[in-house]
C-alpha cells in the first residue's frame, strides 16, 4: 500500500482539492507533506504499518502486542461501524507511518472526538496540525460538521498546544467510565472563516 501511496501522491495535485474514482471505499486526503488513510481500506497492509516488529509505536498500548492488536482491529472496525474515523499519517516523501488522527467515537465515548497520535520522531515538525486541520476542513466541508471536541488532560501541554494553535477553545471539565485520564477537558473544535476560502487539503485519492 506504501507504494501506492507513494505513486499516487507522485500524481497529486498541488493546490487544489481533487476527487478521483480510484476505488477506494473509504475517504484518503493529501496535505503538502501527508497522506491521510482510512486503516480499514482493504489495500492498506495494517500489519506491516503498525504490527511487524520495528513498526513505529504511536498507540498508548503499544508496549503490549496483544493490546496493540485489538487497538489496531477495533480502528479499523470503527471505519465500518461508523463510517469515519483515525486516519494513518503517511509521510509523502518517505512512505513511512508516522501517525494517526481523525474522528473518534467508540462506545462509551459522550461524543465524537478529534484525536492524534504521533510517532515520537515525528514530532516537532508540523504534522499535527498540518493533518488536523486537513481533517477539521473535511469534516465541515464535505461531512458538514458543525463541531467536534477533543479530551485533553490538564497536564498535556502539547496536546493543548496543538488544540490552540488549530483555533480550539476550552470548555469544561469531562469524566466518562472509559476515559483515558481523570483531568480531562473540553476543547472544542469549530469552522473558521479560513476554512470557507482556504482549502487545506491538497488533494484526493477519493
Amino acid at each position: 500500500m506504501h507504494k501506492q501511496i507513494a505513486a499516487a501522491c507522485a500524481a497529486g495535485v498541488d493546490t487544489d482539492v481533487v476527487m478521483s474514482d480510484t476505488g477506494y471505499r473509504f475517504p484518503s486526503l493529501m496535505t503538502q507533506r501527508l497522506t491521510l488513510v482510512s486503516p480499514a481500506e482493504a489495500g492498506f497492509d495494517a500489519h506491516d504499518a503498525f504490527l511487524r516488529i520495528g513498526a513505529p509505536r504511536f498507540i498508548d498500548a503499544a508496549d503490549d502486542p496483544d493490546a496493540l492488536w485489538w487497538s489496531i482491529a477495533t480502528i479499523i472496525g470503527h471505519w465500518h461501524l461508523r463510517g469515519y474515523g483515525l486516519f494513518a499519517l503517511v509521510e509523502r516523501s518517505t512512505g513511512r507511518p508516522v501517525g494517526m488522527i481523525g474522528p473518534w467515537f467508540p462506545k462509551g465515548w459522550p461524543e465524537p472526538e478529534l484525536s492524534w497520535h504521533l510517532t515520537e520522531d515525528a514530532r516537532g515538525k508540523g504534522y499535527a496540525s498540518e493533518a488536523a486541520e486537513a481533517v477539521l476542513d473535511w469534516l465541515f466541508r464535505e461531512k458538514n460538521w458543525s463541531n467536534i471536541a477533543s479530551f485533553i488532560p490538564e497536564d498535556n501541554t502539547a496536546s493543548i498546544a496543538l488544540a490552540q494553535r488549530i483555533g480550539a477553545r476550552p470548555e469544561q471539565l469531562v469524566s466518562f467510565r472509559l476515559a483515558p485520564a481523570n483531568n480531562m477537558r473540553t476543547w472544542r473544535h469549530q469552522p473558521r472563516q479560513r476554512l470557507l476560502g482556504e482549502p487545506v487539503i491538497t488533494g484526493r485519492l477519493q
